[in-house]
């Protein structure tokens, strides 16, 4: 596998296990130890998804053309507005982007 597809290289910080895994055909690695070598926390993990939200760009024909939408979506509401474009009716999406609050950086 060349380097660009090797989504071990987006981390750049080490991983604890670097083997390269296959879930349903989907590549991923797995990290057990955070920066600075500690275990991660499940509640810290919670706290922080939810203070997250992402923007979703979805691609949708207009009737005059394709127009591009995009959506201010919680964390907790991310699976569901994602399943709602499994048939693409609403559209397909093209973008997902994770935006942090400043304070979690």
């Amino acid at each position: 596998m060349d380097n660009k597809n090797n989504i071990i290289n987006f981390n750049k910080k080490p991983l604890l296990d670097e083997s390269q895994r296959f879930f349903k055909g989907f590549q991923y690695v797995k990290i057990v130890k955070d920066e600075n070598n500690n275990y991660f926390k499940e509640e810290s993990l919670r706290e922080y998804a939810q203070k997250c939200y992402y923007i979703i760009s979805v691609m949708r024909e207009n009737g005059i053309g394709v127009a591009i939408y995009k959506y201010k979506v919680p964390y907790e509401s991310l699976l569901k507005f994602i399943n709602e474009f499994k048939n693409k009716s609403y559209g397909e999406i093209i973008d997902i982007e994770r935006y942090i609050p400043e304070d979690l950086a």
